[in-house]
């Protein structure tokens, strides 16, 4: 670790001391902390049942193996700028939307809620509760109500046929601060109840971003699937298992219909490799080590 630096300001008397932020009756501290390898760590610290707790928000890729030499703090701008000794970067202090997509991290950063009306992550302010009380702004810094987010988990339903094989999960590409934490699944089937999904090759199989994937659908395998980490729920899926589209159709119009629904599946998904195709030509021809959205200053290291 290179540098520390916690959200302050001036007391009366000119001595630094660290910025409370008070929601709720409780107390934040927001420390942020700079690497060699040009990574910020942004934690907070809080009080619970008088004992003193802290955990780890986020983490920010700055400027890849260039070490943090200097931040600083703005109150005027609500911003971190970060120097390394060939850039400048400046990280908004509230970056709800844009580094939380889902109600579970988005409550545990002071600076942030979960707006459970737009199903978005928005910047918390402490007197919105009070000018609109029937806006429900969801906040759980200190992990006290671990299902505050249930109700506003999204319940996704799918319709699989009998024996194929589905993908479940909550995370397109999984945070890094959650990458060493353990997420489990549960299914709610009519014939065991709830039960703890064990993986196995044949049967089920965890993918790198903590998905689940189901071989062979049957119908025992449908009904809800919950995924866990730690006491708060993060996804949910409830599955239908069609097992009448296995049977053959027995009518001309049957056969064209289910003709024009492959052609139309195969359609989508030219489109969709056009598109991934189109992407990934723009991501080659751009060179990620001198560019950033955020880039105030950046130039070339002298050799």
């Amino acid at each position: 670790m290179t540098r520390l630096g916690n959200h302050r300001n001036r007391s009366i008397n000119g001595k630094p001391r660290p910025i409370k932020i008070e929601i709720l009756s409780q107390e934040y501290t927001v420390f942020y902390i700079g690497t060699n390898a040009g990574r910020i760590y942004k934690i907070v610290q809080y009080l619970r049942n008088g004992e003193s707790k802290s955990k780890l928000l986020d983490i920010f890729e700055i400027a890849q193996n260039e070490a943090i030499q200097v931040m600083e703090l703005s109150q005027k701008r609500k911003s971190l700028y970060v120097a390394t000794d060939y850039r400048i970067k400046q990280i908004d202090l509230a970056m709800c939307n844009r580094r939380y997509d889902n109600c579970f991290r988005c409550v545990k950063d002071p600076y942030c809620g979960w707006d459970k009306d737009t199903s978005t992550c928005k910047p918390y302010e402490p007197g919105l509760l009070q000018l609109l009380p029937t806006h429900h702004i969801l906040q759980d810094v200190g992990n006290e109500t671990y299902d505050i987010c249930d109700t506003s988990v999204l319940k996704k339903k799918i319709i699989v046929t009998y024996g194929q094989s589905v993908h479940l999960g909550c995370f397109v590409k999984i945070p890094e601060i959650l990458k060493d934490q353990t997420v489990t699944w549960y299914h709610h089937s009519k014939e065991k109840g709830r039960y703890e999904i064990k993986y196995n090759p044949t049967k089920y199989i965890e993918t790198t971003e903590r998905g689940l994937v189901v071989i062979s659908v049957n119908e025992a395998d449908g009904g809800r699937y919950d995924c866990h980490l730690g006491g708060s729920l993060l996804c949910s899926y409830n599955i239908t298992v069609d097992a009448h589209r296995c049977t053959p159709p027995n009518k001309t119009n049957d056969y064209q219909k289910i003709y024009s629904d492959w052609c139309h599946e195969f359609e989508k998904y030219k489109s969709a490799m056009k598109t991934w195709e189109k992407k990934q030509a723009q991501c080659s021809r751009q060179n990620y080590s001198n560019q950033h959205p955020n880039d105030v200053f950046a130039r070339t290291p002298n050799v």
